[in-house]
């Protein structure tokens, strides 16, 4: 679902808050093969709006994307411009890569990148080939 048909993304976190015993953290995105039926995780990805603190607890995604064996990113993300942003993106791994300051051109590409290295393996791409 590209686009969400009804948006409380809160709602659920601040019930889930009021249960002594629990505890969450939220997954901010899933970047997945566009394929249909295929639809594979392709890297996790937390992602904040840029305010100049770099500081994010991010050992529960790291964790994910070892367990899943998939890439995790650290994405701070800021707006130019009314129709652009800009980004910093941090790869992360056992240790944290380093902070590196993105276009939305070079982002793009980072994600490109992942869909083009999953394509030869994509489940979509062999029910054509089985046809």
């Amino acid at each position: 679902m590209r686009y969400a048909k009804y948006f409380d993304k809160d709602l659920y976190s601040k019930w889930h808050r009021t249960i002594d015993n629990l505890a969450m953290v939220d997954i901010d995105s899933v970047e997945i093969c566009k394929n249909k039926g295929c639809w594979k995780p392709l890297a996790l990805i937390e992602h904040v709006y840029d305010t100049g603190n770099y500081v994010k607890y991010t050992n529960v995604i790291k964790a994910l994307g070892k367990s899943a064996n998939l890439p995790v990113f650290l994405v701070f993300y800021k707006k130019t411009t009314q129709d652009s942003l800009t980004f910093k993106v941090q790869r992360l791994s056992t240790t944290n890569g380093r902070l590196i300051a993105m276009s939305e051109q070079e982002w793009v590409s980072v994600l490109l990148d992942l869909h083009n290295h999953h394509l030869p393996n994509c489940k979509s791409n062999k029910k054509k080939e089985n046809k």
